[in-house]
């Protein structure tokens, strides 16, 4: 057997979710082999200096739109996970909307599939549950996903094969579904909206003339999300299984989220950055471009959010990457857009940029990032820097001064990205490693497609 170390990574800040440290990491294999004291030089095949830099455990995206396969117009396996890879993101977890929607096992076969021929990061799969398909969902879990997604509204026009499975208005047949993904241990993922109220209020906007970009966050005001929240918990607590909020926007949402926790109830929670870092006024500006479900919030309702980020209300940070075309997001009329941003490239920089005021720390990071993620989804070989581990690296130079330009992105979507287009950030992603290998090396992508490989559940 070969014993020869294949990477060595000296005079890095080796950064977990308990603290800051220098050191020496050791690759075999695509696996850390070890952590020695900073001044340890042993030999190796290859050796990488992080001098000046941040070593962090590879970060994983929790909320990943890529719609393969189909809609390559905007998006691939291949500019999605480059995307990802120059974002600092070393496995993420996509989404069940497609073409081939992980409606069924075998759908979720053909899914995963297609991605790993093509995907230069990890990945792992979530499956679709709803009344639609209900008698599927025991096969959905076998056939290798790490938790079910269901939108509480309905599948948006023309798209209705992409969300088969998907949705489900019915509390009534909700509770049957939930009921049934109990059963398989997974947790159960929801979009949190009261559809509903939303008619409601889009109609009285619309016959008032309004159809501006704010009139898109008067439609879906935090109560929106809030009694949806309400309602979805209070069938948990019933159906036993582990449920998640996704994209939780609203901190009256999280503090119905933080009592369900002291109840017992098995939730966990998801955030996003547009609503740590973006208010609804950057509706007024960008309009369509700017569009996202739940809405961008006001001002006082960002800055509730942040304390639930610390008292272990909010588990997660996931980007909700969703690419469109510039023409798709274009338009008079803010209901007639479609709903969605990019972000794998966006998400990790204007997280650093708030490390670096303060806001939060990178053991913060990590732990909303890497760690919770890896323990809810259940990801074998991720989450630390550890010994055994897989090799998933993100390397961050904390001092960099850099202002985000969208033409140097590489996702597909890169001409939708105007509300983070020329955002002054501080601190950059200079390399992200994938189980040993260079992925993205500063501002360009050396990893093959084909090198990232299908997680399933340990």
């Amino acid at each position: 057997m070969n014993t020869s170390l294949d990477l060595v990574i000296t005079d890095g800040q080796i950064v977990t979710s308990n603290g800051i440290f220098p050191g020496t990491l050791v690759v075999r294999d695509g696996r850390i082999a070890g952590i020695l004291a900073p001044d340890a030089h042993p030999d190796s095949t290859r050796h990488i200096s992080a001098k000046g830099l941040h070593v962090l455990p590879g970060l994983i995206d929790s909320h990943v739109h890529l719609r393969s396969p189909g809609n390559v117009e905007r998006e691939d396996p291949v500019t999605g996970t480059s995307a990802a890879a120059a974002g600092g993101i070393t496995t993420l977890i996509e989404m069940p909307i497609s073409q081939t929607p992980a409606n069924t096992a075998e759908g979720v076969k053909r899914r995963g599939e297609a991605i790993e021929a093509e995907t230069l990061i990890d990945f792992a799969l979530y499956g679709a549950a709803g009344h639609e398909n209900i008698d599927k969902i025991a096969e959905i879990a076998e056939a290798g996903v790490v938790a079910f997604k269901t939108f509480l509204t309905p599948a948006p026009l023309h798209r209705e094969g992409e969300f088969f499975g998907l949705w489900c208005l019915d509390y009534t047949l909700l509770r049957d579904v939930m009921a049934e993904t109990a059963k398989t241990g997974l947790r159960h993922c929801f979009h949190c909206e009261n559809y509903p109220m939303i008619e409601t209020m889009i109609k009285r906007l619309s016959d008032a003339g309004r159809n501006d970009g704010l009139a898109h966050a008067e439609s879906r005001p935090s109560i929106v999300e809030d009694t949806s929240v309400a309602i979805m918990l209070s069938l948990a607590e019933e159906a036993g299984g582990p449920v998640e909020v996704v994209h939780l926007s609203s901190p009256r949402a999280a503090q119905i989220v933080k009592e369900a926790k002291a109840r017992g109830v098995d939730v966990t929670a998801e955030t996003c950055p547009q609503y740590l870092f973006m208010t609804d006024e950057v509706l007024a500006v960008h309009r369509g471009f700017a569009k996202c479900n739940p809405a961008l919030r006001p001002k006082e309702e960002v800055e509730g959010l942040w304390p639930y980020l610390f008292d272990g209300t909010l588990d997660l940070m996931g980007s909700d990457h969703s690419p469109f075309l510039p023409e798709e997001k274009e338009g008079e009329d803010i209901f007639a857009i479609p709903p969605g941003l990019p972000g794998l490239e966006s998400i990790v920089p204007m997280m650093l940029t708030a490390v670096n005021r303060n806001q939060l720390t990178l053991p913060d990071l990590v732990r909303l990032m890497v760690v919770r993620t890896a323990e809810i989804f259940n990801l074998p070989g991720k989450g630390e820097i550890a010994i055994g581990h897989d090799a998933d690296l993100t390397f961050v130079d904390m001092d960099a001064r850099w202002t985000f330009d969208r033409h140097a992105c590489f996702t597909k979507a890169r001409e939708v990205m105007r509300f983070v287009h020329g955002m002054p950030m501080h601190g950059k992603v200079m390399r992200t490693m994938v189980r040993g290998e260079t992925i993205y090396d500063d501002g360009q992508i050396v990893g093959q497609p084909g090198h990232g490989r299908w997680l399933k559940p340990a």
